[in-house]
């Protein structure tokens, strides 16, 4: 007697071959497989096995097991897919990491055809000096997104989906100014030239912007003030200026100490401080203002993505109150978040220097009678 899994269908889709088996299976419902697998009917188990989707094709694998056990032949699985029909068309897509502490930022290119492997490029640009590696490779789904978070160690935040044809144009405008520098690129460009171009000539619009979060200037005034608190973020947090630009503050600060005296700690706060704020007007010339707002940009979207609209909202009016910085009136020191790169920097060489920072104090000049006997030593006196 027929199960009641195969009296739900006529013979005419019991019996089907192999050719009419993914037609049939359309218009009846994986429990057709089921009534196949039960039916012995093996070169439609197999197509489907090869050719479907879904639920469909997992159990037409199962069928398959089931139907080899009972001594039932199984046709072998056709080699030339593309006799099946048309290849799925490849999907690209693109991804970013955040800039790190020094600018550089992983822009990643990958494209697959259906359930098939990934055609990756992995690229690191730092938007000042041009491009830093390219890798290429091929790499299954969960291979690629662990290969994303580990391409810059130490990196906090995750990768960030992003439109395929702004990444292509990031990637050629670093390519550029690798080429003004006069510096050979690194190798992997050829490899990755499929995935990498067209480029689009002119600038897509940045993701951030496009998502409407702006800030009238006012507000942006105001609340960039206040903004040094950005600096507790993730994206933000391993910010720092440069090692020189540090030295050179402190070295500022022993020289408003008189030579040979021990500075009083309320004198010595309020020199660094007064140091602090002409270091950040010093260090945050437009040129690197504008970089700044660059990097910044990007580390909003991670900020929107991890924490939602109303921070990001403080990173826009932030970057807003940088780019109204001018050469006289508006200082960036006024600006909590720049001021607090060099108060930041304090804090860190406190804490490593156990609660003491050391600041280079000028020696006190040597009294009278040794500086006689300085003189007297001298040749020719």
């Amino acid at each position: 007697m027929s199960s009641k899994t195969e009296t739900q269908f006529d013979d005419r889709l019991l019996d089907v071959g192999a050719e009419g088996a993914l037609a049939a299976l359309a218009g009846a419902g994986p429990a057709l497989v089921d009534a196949w697998v039960k039916r012995g009917n093996g070169a439609a188990v197999a197509e489907v096995a090869e050719h479907g989707e879904g639920p469909a094709r997992k159990a037409a694998r199962r069928g398959i097991g089931v139907l080899k056990s009972r001594g039932i032949p199984v046709p072998e699985r056709a080699r030339t897919a593309t006799l099946a029909g048309p290849a799925k068309e490849a999907v690209t897509e693109a991804w970013m990491m955040p800039p790190d502490s020094v600018g550089n930022s992983l822009l990643v290119v990958a494209s697959h055809a259906g359930s098939s492997r990934y055609k990756t490029a992995f690229v690191v640009i730092n938007d000042s000096h041009g491009v830093h590696r390219v890798d290429v490779g091929e790499q299954s789904l969960s291979q690629l997104k662990t290969t994303m978070a580990k391409a810059l160690p130490g990196a906090p935040c995750k990768p960030l989906k992003v439109p395929v044809e702004w990444v292509r144009h990031r990637i050629a405008e670093a390519r550029k100014r690798h080429a003004e520098r006069g510096v050979p690129e690194p190798l992997g460009f050829t490899s990755a030239r499929s995935l990498l171009e067209p480029a689009p000539e002119s600038a897509p619009p940045h993701p951030f912007d496009e998502e409407g979060l702006e800030v009238a200037l006012e507000d942006a005034m105001t609340f960039a003030r206040t903004s040094a608190s950005l600096h507790s973020l993730p994206e933000f947090r391993g910010w720092f200026p440069t090692q020189e630009a540090v030295e050179e503050m402190l070295v500022a600060v022993g020289e408003s100490i008189p030579a040979g005296q021990t500075p009083d700690p309320e004198k010595l706060k309020a020199a660094l401080e007064v140091e602090i704020v002409s270091a950040t007007d010093r260090y945050f010339s437009p040129e690197r203002r504008a970089e700044l707002v660059r990097a910044m940009k990007d580390s909003a979207l991670s900020v929107l993505a991890r924490d939602g609209e109303q921070k990001a909202l403080e990173v826009s009016a932030t970057m807003t109150g940088i780019e109204s910085r001018g050469l006289i009136t508006d200082a960036p020191h006024e600006v909590g978040f720049l001021k607090g790169f060099f108060e930041k920097a304090i804090s860190l060489l406190l804490a490593r220097g156990g609660g003491s920072l050391r600041i280079p104090v000028r020696a006190a000049p040597p009294a009278p009678a040794e500086a006689a006997a300085e003189a007297a030593a001298e040749p020719g006196a």
